[in-house]
């Protein structure tokens, strides 16, 4: 999926004059330098926002630049920062400095401020619109998660049918995962989870599910998963910690935030819900009881 010449090629092309460039392909050529990769890590608007050009233009660049579309521009950044800051060993070598005495308490800082810098991320209209998706009771939730962060789903699946009906986890890695696929229809939302290193099994599903008119919702951290070209709200939380591995601590935060906020659009559903659960959970253990 990536370009064969990849990102190292990509900058010398824009740094150079192989390409010959239309003034506002220029702009475009010189916000990405300005900000190499990061620039390029946002939603195709975002890019022509920055560069003062249109959409069309952006997308007549990439083309121009040898990309098939600007998924495939973005999976080429994608791989350079990957290559720099995903592995865990390369995180390891880099955290490992700036562990303290007291790991215990280190970590809570670290964490405590990945927290406080992903509220200071917050976006009131991307996080309202992702709740109205997730309320919507016409529509499936799907929830996705890469190798690690398919806990972070779960968690999430398994509270959204605490509080709504129509809630499903898909398991990563299952041979049957595309079967899901056959089905999925505006009525669907896939809610992806796809952090650094990004998946490419997510990232497919997630494509495939848009090409059929489901619904995306993205859970990701600030580098973005290519994802977020074809997502309909992003979610970005930060992964800071003193392991060699990301934390998923503001992830779960938000999942959370996202249960309370719909708990709170509707308490008396919410409420008899909640009591038919467990009204059903007490007759399954009594019949259980009597079979025993």
């Amino acid at each position: 999926m990536f370009n064969a010449w990849g990102c190292a090629v990509l900058k010398q092309k824009l740094s150079g004059t192989g390409v010959r460039l239309t003034s506002k392909e220029e702009q475009i050529s010189r916000a990405l330098l300005a900000n190499y990769p990061v620039a390029g890590l946002t939603t195709v608007a975002g890019l022509a926002d920055r560069s003062g050009v249109s959409v069309p233009t952006v997308l007549r660049f990439v083309s121009k630049m040898g990309f098939s579309g600007y998924p495939a521009f973005q999976q080429a950044l994608v791989a350079e920062v990957s290559d720099q800051l995903n592995s865990p060993l390369s995180l390891f070598s880099g955290r490992a400095a700036g562990v303290q005495d007291n790991i215990y308490q280190g970590t809570m800082r670290v964490l405590s401020d990945a927290l406080l810098k992903t509220e200071a991320d917050y976006s009131d209209r991307d996080f309202e619109a992702v709740v109205d998706l997730l309320g919507d009771e016409r529509s499936e939730i799907h929830c996705l998660g890469g190798r690690f962060s398919t806990t972070v789903a779960q968690r999430l699946a398994l509270h959204l049918g605490q509080v709504r009906p129509g809630v499903r986890l898909l398991e990563a890695g299952s041979s049957t995962l595309s079967d899901h696929l056959v089905d999925y229809n505006s009525r669907v939302t896939l809610v992806a989870f796809d952090f650094r290193r990004y998946q490419h099994e997510t990232i497919r599903f997630a494509q495939l599910a848009h090409d059929a008119r489901a619904r995306i919702v993205l859970f990701t951290d600030r580098w973005l998963s290519p994802i977020n070209a074809i997502a309909d709200r992003t979610l970005v939380s930060r992964v800071e910690s003193l392991s060699p591995f990301d934390s998923w601590v503001p992830a779960f935060a938000q999942t959370e935030a996202i249960v309370a906020a719909l708990a709170g659009r509707n308490p008396d559903r919410v409420r008899e819900r909640l009591a038919n659960i467990e009204a059903l959970r007490a007759r399954f253990q009594s019949r259980q009881d009597d079979t025993a």
